[in-house]
């Protein structure tokens, strides 16, 4: 499957907090940290995901945003540190691209205004925050 979502992390399931109508599934990365991701009941059925199974969790790179607040307190469910790899500038945005462990990398499009006032540069430690209900997973 090819899919055009810049942020692909492979994992493992390694737990699940079924609700009502949605279901978090913890998803254990290569980095360490652990992902969360909503989906419906269904999309678990549908997917038949078990514990230990192998996916890929994925979201858009606008999906990602950046703080420079690793302390940061916030209601988004992911957040992972790490520290900008490269920084690729368009004309009205920026690609920031995070190494936050092993070979697992997050990359963010923001404005080149934001990129500008948060004076982010090579080599920064950042956080990247996505929500949950931002990330879909295959499998």
């Amino acid at each position: 499957m090819k899919i055009s979502a810049r942020n692909q992390l492979q994992g493992i399931v390694e737990y699940f907090e079924q609700g009502a109508v949605n279901t978090s599934v913890y998803i254990k990365l290569q980095s360490g940290y652990t992902l969360v991701s909503v989906i419906t009941n269904a999309a678990v059925e549908l997917l038949n995901l078990q514990l230990g199974d192998e996916v890929i969790a994925f979201f858009k790179s606008s999906s990602a945003l950046i703080t420079t607040d690793v302390t940061l307190n916030i209601s988004a469910r992911n957040k992972f540190q790490g520290k900008i790899e490269d920084i690729t500038e368009g004309k009205v945005t920026a690609e920031i691209v995070i190494a936050i462990g092993n070979s697992d990398k997050i990359a963010s499009v923001i404005t080149k205004v934001s990129t500008n006032s948060l004076g982010l540069k090579v080599g920064d430690d950042v956080s990247a925050i996505i929500k949950a209900s931002d990330i879909m997973i295959a499998k």
